[in-house]
Parts: C-alpha cells; sequence; structure tokens
C-alpha cells in the first residue's frame, strides 16, 4: 500500500531523516513510535510531500507520488490528520465536515458511519470547532479525513493532549474502520501503550532512521520501552 525507499529529508540544510525504508501493508495498522525530535512527524509531512526530500521514493498503491503536490497526495487518497489538528475553529462542525467533502469533489453527503463511529458530532454539529475539547476536535479532524474515503488513514500524535476516555474511542474507531473497511492505517505516536493496543505492526524511530521492527503481537514492549527512553 504505502512504501517508502531510501528517504531523505531536509528542514533547511538540517537532515532530520537519513535513507529510511518503511512499508505500510494494506489493511494494516502500522504504528510508528520514538522519543521527540527523532523525525516521526517528519516522515508523514513527507509523505504529503511538506517537507524537501531529495533522495528516495514514496509510493502509494503502486503510485510515484514522490513529487507531487501535496493536494496530489491527497486526491491519490491520503487522510491526513496533522499533530495539531488543524480544524476550522470559527466553522461549526457540519462545516468543517462539508469542507472535507467538498475539497476532495466528493458528494455533500457526510456518510452515515461518521457519526456512528463518532457519535459526539451530531450533538453539536452546530458548535464551532473552536469551542470544542481537545478530543472532541481530535475526532472530528480524523472523521473529517474520513469523509474523503481514503486509501489510507495517517494520523500524527492522536493522543496528544486528550482525555482517558477519548484515547479509547479514538483506538476503538481506528480498529472498526480497519476491520469493517479495510482501511489501512498508518500513525505516530509516543504513547506506547497506545500503539502496543492498537496496531497490527511496530516501528522504531531513533535519530531519523528504523532501529526495531515487528509484528505487534510479537513485540518485545519492554525492548522497546529502552529504545524510546535510552
Amino acid at each position: 500500500m504505502l512504501k517508502i525507499l531510501g528517504l531523505d529529508s531536509y528542514y533547511g540544510e538540517s537532515r532530520i531523516l537519513n535513507g529510511i525504508s518503511l512499508e505500510v501493508p494494506k489493511g494494516e495498522i502500522v504504528g510508528l513510535v520514538g522519543r521527540n525530535g527523532v523525525g516521526k512527524s517528519t516522515t508523514l509531512k513527507s509523505i504529503m510531500g511538506l517537507v524537501k526530500t531529495p533522495k528516495g521514493t514514496i509510493e502509494l498503491d503502486g503510485l510515484d507520488i514522490t513529487h507531487m503536490p501535496t493536494y496530489e497526495r491527497a486526491c491519490a487518497g491520503i487522510g491526513y490528520v496533522p499533530q495539531g489538528r488543524d480544524i476550522f475553529p470559527q466553522m461549526t462542525v457540519q462545516e468543517n465536515l462539508e469542507l472535507g467533502l467538498i475539497s476532495h469533489g466528493k458528494s455533500a453527503k457526510i456518510p452515515d458511519y461518521i457519526y456512528d463511529l463518532f457519535p459526539i458530532l451530531p450533538k453539536f454539529a452546530q458548535r464551532r470547532g473552536g469551542d470544542l475539547s481537545g478530543g472532541q476536535q481530535q475526532q472530528l479532524a480524523i472523521a473529517r479525513a474520513l469523509v474523503t474515503d481514503p486509501k489510507i488513514l495517517i494520523l500524527d500524535e492522536p493522543t496528544e493532549g486528550i482525555q482517558p476516555s477519548i484515547i479509547e474511542d479514538i483506538g476503538t474507531a481506528i480498529k472498526k474502520v480497519n476491520k469493517e473497511f479495510g482501511l489501512t492505517v498508518f500513525l505516530v505516536e509516543q504513547y506506547l501503550d497506545f500503539i502496543l493496543k492498537n496496531t497490527t505492526e511496530i516501528h522504531v524511530m531513533e535519530k531519523g532512521v528504523i532501529v526495531y521492527e515487528s509484528k505487534t503481537d510479537n513485540a518485545d514492549a519492554s525492548h522497546i520501552q529502552k529504545l524510546m527512553t535510552s
């Protein structure tokens, strides 16, 4: 589904990713963990074309997207929820969702399953996005990505600053869309317990390179924890 091969990424003159290779197979939920500043978010921004990637390739479903502009990558089937969510605070929940549809040329009707996944959203349909709690905003951001019917959902720190009950709801929603709709998911996290509970594969990043990878069921949690704290 998503293949990264020999990728370098830069902010200005600083190289952040050092020839990483990583694959997110179709139908899997793949987690990327690591300490702050090791290049996790840069990996996602590289996939979306938001940082310089002078070396390496990125493929989505066999299509080379390495040199595509960001909007074309989104239209090719990537639903991206960045760190910080980037909802429109002055627009209502309904308007945020409808904008997600319009920007991808989709039908104006929001699929019913979106509200089944996140039942808080129809209750607050006319409330401004900026008036929602952090957890509610995260649910809205994920829902806005899902209305585009993406091939892959990419999430950057979906549990950051969110209360435990909402974290549980987000994990449940991720597993549900994966199981019921076969949606591939790639997520970056620091919260290891969330990754261990909600993914099928796990990768650990250190200083811009992948240093460990495993099926989640076979992962050595204590070793991963050491890698993240050493």
